[in-house]
């Protein structure tokens, strides 16, 4: 095994759906991807359009965007996309696209399909890693609710708001600012 490949290898470990997953059964994954260019202005995936693959950016940007072009954010080499989408069989939720000339390892859903079938205790491992993700997806979701939710009354100036969000209790009537609500360091991953 080369460095570059060495790299490769810890960089999927890091990835939240194949954590804890052994180094052989990594190779096994990567034995089935192929690497892949995108230009300028490339589009790579679509909103709507079937999650068949995943990727992770190796060199490059990529730009997450709505279906009307705002801007979700961005996904820089280390990390993947599309990884959510081909475990959930749930179609693309971003559009995304090179912003520089940018490399990516690709893996199909098929030869995904086919390395989890084989190894049973690999196919756990990841779909415990997606429970995980779900669930601090969903918790971080419901904190950005509640967080807006009490924007919402502050801005109503409705009485029945008590303050109460979960901290010590002293800030009765205070301000949410952006911050409470939106952490600029989410990683989106455009599933």
């Amino acid at each position: 095994m080369n460095k570059q490949q060495h790299q490769l290898m810890l960089v999927m470990r890091k990835i939240g759906v194949f954590k804890g997953l052994e180094i052989e059964h990594i190779q096994r994954i990567l034995r089935v991807a192929v690497s892949k260019q995108f230009e300028v202005g490339q589009r790579v995936y679509i909103i709507g359009e079937p999650s068949d693959e995943m990727l992770v950016l190796l060199r490059g940007r990529l730009l997450v965007t709505t279906a009307g072009g705002d801007q979700l954010g961005e996904i820089l080499p280390g990390s993947p996309t599309g990884e959510m989408g081909v475990l959930t069989n749930q179609p693309r939720s971003a559009n995304i696209s090179a912003i520089e000339p940018s490399v990516a390892v690709v893996i199909t859903k098929k030869n995904l399909d086919a390395v989890l079938a084989s190894n049973a205790g690999m196919y756990m491992c990841i779909m415990k890693n997606i429970v995980e993700l779900l669930c601090e997806r969903m918790a971080a979701t419901n904190q950005r609710n509640d967080a807006l939710q009490r924007r919402i009354s502050l801005l109503e100036g409705e009485d029945d708001y008590d303050g109460d969000d979960g901290d010590d209790g002293d800030d009765e009537g205070e301000f949410v600012n952006d911050s409470d609500y939106a952490d600029e360091n989410d990683e989106y991953s455009g599933e």
